[in-house]
């Protein structure tokens, strides 16, 4: 009796430990985890070694749009100079956008029918080049493997389609019954399908794939449930994700996006309130440089000495503070730098004038009358990334250029 309950302790001990580990192996990888905390997800600039700041509170985008980590996951690698730390295609290395879709789709009631996603495209301007699109649906190990093995055998052909009367195989592939373990992103090609839809102006303002299984074994339709693609219910992390890759204008400005921003929610354009920007020191300050600019000539001369050359200094700028954190997702402050300084006579070469401006400042420098000097400008920019949620919900990943000062000069 002793030996017997010793071994029913044994079994119940294994059968526990099992559950544990079962539980514990039978999440997403981290890339597809939900975010429940931003300062999780957005990890702090100094470990990307990037000039930004990506510390956001702890809440869901606007309140309401949950990030999927794919995309924390492609903003903290793509803002990362030549970065290459993950495969993409060479169509999507071209890409200076990325916008993801969330599936907004439904199962039919049958699942012989398969299963079908949709997404909401009204966001995107069509007149942006796609350069690449993948759809991503996650597959989770099924609760119980005997029915799906005996059944449907071990093999299972995935085939995607597109949901147009002309219906179109978009991509497929031959998965194995997902036994244990960690579930898993399986990723479409559907850039062709997407590119023929958004050719089209008479298109819907949707995407929308359908999704077969076959079983290899018996060569019919087979529930998709028995892959792990089931899809009810199904939290917003998990759900699939539409995600495509555009080459856009590189003119493109932040303030285009901030107009567009104010117009479909029907206002102006606004500051925010002084104080908010602007502390009392600050302007206290503020006023000081501006009696002591008043003082000095043109040309830099000083009673109390002489302003600094033409050169970069440091400019914080917080979205926080400009209102933009409710969209802007990550970063939500960055180094954008500034110049300031003199431009006089002589002219140094590092600062590369033009020969506009060695004339404007030698006229200045025999009768500050007759011209002012010339101006301490940037004469050299750097991008940033951002991501932010744009007019429809949609979370985007976008390389703005011209952000960052790297070098001034006198114009």
């Amino acid at each position: 009796r002793e030996t017997l309950r010793a071994a029913q302790s044994l079994i119940t001990v294994t059968v526990l430990l099992l559950q544990v580990l079962y539980c514990k192996n039978n999440r997403p990888h981290p890339a597809a985890a939900p975010v429940q905390k931003w300062t999780g997800a957005l990890q702090s600039s100094s470990q990307w070694g990037a000039n930004t700041s990506m510390t956001r509170r702890d809440r869901s985008v606007n309140g309401s749009v949950v990030l999927h980590d794919y995309m924390v996951f492609l903003y903290q690698t793509l803002s990362k100079p030549q970065s290459r730390d993950f495969d993409v295609s060479d169509r999507a290395g071209a890409a200076n956008t990325v916008t993801s879709f969330v599936d907004q789709g439904q199962d039919p009631p049958s699942w012989e029918s398969g299963q079908r996603y949709v997404f909401d495209l009204s966001s995107q301007a069509r007149m942006e080049e796609l350069v690449e699109a993948e759809l991503r649906i996650l597959r989770k190990p099924p609760a119980d493997l005997r029915p799906t093995l005996t059944s449907g055998g071990n093999l299972y052909d995935i085939r995607l389609y597109s949901c147009s009367s002309e219906r179109q195989l978009l991509d497929s592939r031959t998965v194995e019954v997902l036994g244990g373990g960690l579930p898993r992103w399986e990723v479409f090609d559907v850039w062709s399908g997407m590119k023929a839809h958004l050719r089209n102006p008479l298109e819907p303002q949707q995407a929308c794939f359908h999704l077969l299984a076959f079983s290899e074994l018996t060569n019919k339709v087979a529930d998709p449930l028995v892959l792990g693609l089931g899809r009810t219910p199904c939290p917003t992390q998990e759900k699939a994700l539409l995600v495509a890759f555009w080459h856009t204008n590189t003119a493109d400005s932040l303030f285009g996006e901030v107009t567009h921003r104010m117009k479909s929610e029907g206002g102006g354009f606004s500051l925010p309130k002084p104080p908010k920007l602007i502390p009392k020191h600050v302007k206290k300050n503020r006023r000081h440089r501006q009696r002591a600019l008043s003082k000095r000539s043109f040309g830099g001369a000083a009673r109390g000495g002489r302003r600094s050359r033409c050169s970069r200094k440091p400019l914080h700028v917080n979205f926080r503070d400009l209102g933009w954190d409710d969209w802007i997702i990550a970063p939500l402050d960055y180094e954008a730098r500034r110049c300031d300084g003199v431009c006089d006579f002589p002219l140094r070469a590092h600062l590369e004038p033009t020969n506009h401006a060695v004339i404007q400042t030698l006229m200045n420098s025999m009768d500050p009358d007759l011209s002012p000097p010339s101006c301490c400008v940037p004469s050299s920019l750097s991008p940033i990334s951002i991501l932010y949620m744009d007019s429809a919900g949609s979370v985007v990943y976008k390389q703005y250029e011209n952000m960052v000062v790297e070098s001034c000069g006198c114009r």
